[in-house]
């Protein structure tokens, strides 16, 4: 155990060997021992490591071979939050080590030192002012490389969130300078960072100090990812600023952003479209949100046209969500176009929200304006557009009605239940329960119970299995009597020597699914005589599955005496079968028998 480990460690100079480890040939030897510096502090104790290892250490980085060996600082660099429970409240000496590796060359070794920075920084939030804000400074005047100047753009919010009142314009200053450096890596980095920053500001010091190079960044000209930054720090400023304010300040960079001359820009708009409504607040989304939505859908790439329609059920969720008179003026329009997109993923992303849509609109306005969409799309000649739309089939039946439904789109429906692609043949079963509900037992049964009994028969798993979990829906909805009396019998027709055995063991695997709703008597009178036959059939796979059903049935009390007592007799005559498989099925179901 460790506390026998660092016993071991106490008979010799952990430090000694240390040293001795880092100073070897071997990558692997070198890296494992910087790699155990927690284990080495905590055997050398706090005042060893304060006074004698982080000396070592902030020595070691700056002298041949060391200070080129990228994968040593990156080890160390990661190692520095660890050392902290062992300094002895002396986390400060850990600070000068950072800064040197936060000003290295290597992008992965800064990123490290700097998220260790703010550790020591979280975690002793008073060492921020006199140690943390000067390293930041240090940074941002490095004029020998650029990288020290990325670290300080990449500590600046934490410093920021620390510091003292009478430091905070100086840092604001520090990230003015670094938004406007000549080195576009360093101006990225700042960009990457101001949501960051903003959310530790008040708002007075924003506008006062830091607005000029929100705008300023907005409007790059050299580098798009720093305007995909700027839309998601104007996420942060919507949420903190009034009505006014926001009028003033970031609408525009919005509008700007709806219309940039990069795809990636709109593209980051798109996405983030709800978040943006939500952020500004009701009274900015008719107008002008809705009309930059509407933009950004007829936009040229493909990709900002599908991530626009895609966010359109977002919308939908708001605290104050689009109502249907926002999405008849300003989205309805716009969605007849995307139906004839050329683009396959738009007209998937349109099928997927047509629903929810549809329920905001209400009967009517479906009816008149979206019935012909459902229909093309649902026989659109691309598999993800006809799956997206058969996957809202119950919720657009809801809507319509079963007089609205049944005539234009249940024969489109059934069709395909046939389609090629088993992913849709699934889906249009998982949605047969919600319409069983709403068309009642004989439309059920007349129109949708043949799709049903064929799915049991398909000859893809993945459709037979969801074809049987969806009996129990329908059989909870229409209760024990008709079951009984019209769906198993149904079901059990389909069990046959001339089926198949997979199609024999799907049978089967329909009864655990329906036992819920059956009385005893009917599980006697309908299981019984079938799990019996099943028994005797001359693949072993069906007669294992018999067994398996044996026992659900006996561990969730669904068989009386009298079942198992006729279950018993054939269940002895499968000790002897041919398969060994089989004769472990039943014997354990025997077991379950005699429990």
């Amino acid at each position: 155990g460790q506390p026998a480990a660092m016993a071991g460690l106490g008979e010799f100079d952990c430090l000694a060997f240390f040293k001795e480890e880092i100073k070897n040939d071997s990558a692997t030897i070198k890296l494992s021992a910087v790699g155990r510096l927690e284990l080495i502090a905590s055997a050398l104790g706090p005042s060893r490591t304060v006074e004698d290892l982080l000396p070592y250490l902030c020595q070691v980085v700056r002298e041949e071979p060391w200070c080129n060996d990228e994968e040593f600082l990156l080890t160390l660099a990661a190692q520095c939050a660890p050392l902290v429970p062992h300094c002895d409240g002396q986390e400060v000496l850990l600070v000068p080590l950072l800064e040197h590796l936060a000003a290295q060359e290597e992008t992965v070794i800064r990123d490290q030192a700097v998220a260790s920075l703010c550790f020591i920084a979280e975690r002793k939030p008073s060492l921020a002012p006199d140690h943390v804000v000067p390293v930041l400074h240090r940074l941002a005047t490095t004029s020998d490389f650029f990288t020290a100047r990325v670290s300080a753009c990449a500590l600046l919010p934490t410093a920021y969130r620390f510091a003292r009142e009478d430091q905070k314009a100086g840092l604001r200053k520090a990230y003015t300078s670094l938004c406007a450096d000549d080195t576009p890596m360093v101006r990225r980095a700042a960009a990457h960072k101001m949501k960051d920053l903003m959310r530790w500001c008040e708002t007075s010091d924003i506008i006062a100090d830091l607005m000029a190079v929100y705008m300023q960044l907005s409007q790059e000209a050299t580098q798009d990812t720093i305007r995909v930054a700027i839309v998601h720090t104007t996420l942060v400023l919507a949420r903190m600023f009034t009505p006014e304010e926001n009028k003033q300040y970031t609408l525009g960079v919005v509008r700007d952003a709806c219309r940039d001359r990069s795809w990636r820009v709109r593209l980051t708009v798109a996405k983030v479209f709800d978040q943006l409504c939500a952020a500004f607040g009701p009274q900015f989304v008719a107008s002008p949100f809705l009309e930059h939505l509407v933009e950004i859908m007829k936009d040229p790439e493909q990709e900002v046209r599908k991530e626009a329609v895609r966010v359109i059920e977002p919308c939908l969720h708001l605290s104050t969500p689009l109502n249907a008179e926002q999405m008849q003026t300003y989205i309805l329009p716009s969605l007849q176009t995307l139906g004839s997109d050329s683009a396959q993923p738009v007209r998937a992303a349109l099928a997927h929200v047509l629903g929810p849509v549809a329920r905001v609109l209400g009967r009517d306005a479906t009816q008149q304006q979206l019935l012909g969409l459902f229909s093309d799309l649902m026989k659109d000649e691309f598999h993800d557009v006809r799956l997206a739309m058969v996957s809202n089939a119950g919720l657009i039946c809801d809507v319509l009605s079963i007089d609205g439904f049944v005539p234009a789109l249940l024969p489109i429906v059934q069709n395909l239940g046939k389609d090629n692609h088993w992913r849709i043949r699934q889906s249009v079963v998982e949605q047969v329960p919600r319409l069983a509900r709403l068309f009642g037992v004989d439309m059920f049964q007349s129109r949708l119970e043949p799709l049903v009994l064929s799915s049991l028969k398909d000859s893809v798993h993945a459709v037979r299995f969801s074809a049987t979990q969806q009996l129990k829906e329908i059989a909870d909805t229409f209760g024990s009597q008709w079951t009984a009396e019209h769906l198993l019998p149904r079901v059990i027709e389909q069990y046959s020597q001339s089926a198949g055995y997979v199609n024999r063991m799907t049978t089967l695997h329909t009864l655990p699914v329906v036992a819920g709703v059956m009385t005893a008597d009917q599980i006697d009178r309908l299981f019984v005589p079938l799990l019996v036959e099943a028994t005797k059939d001359p693949v072993p796979n069906v007669k294992i599955c018999a067994c398996r059903t044996i026992m659900w049935m006996l561990e969730n009390q669904k068989f009386g005496r009298e079942s198992i007592n006729t279950a018993k007799p054939t269940l002895k005559e499968l000790e002897h079968d041919s398969d060994v498989d089989v004769q472990h099925y039943a014997l354990r179901a025997l077991a379950a028998c005699n429990a």
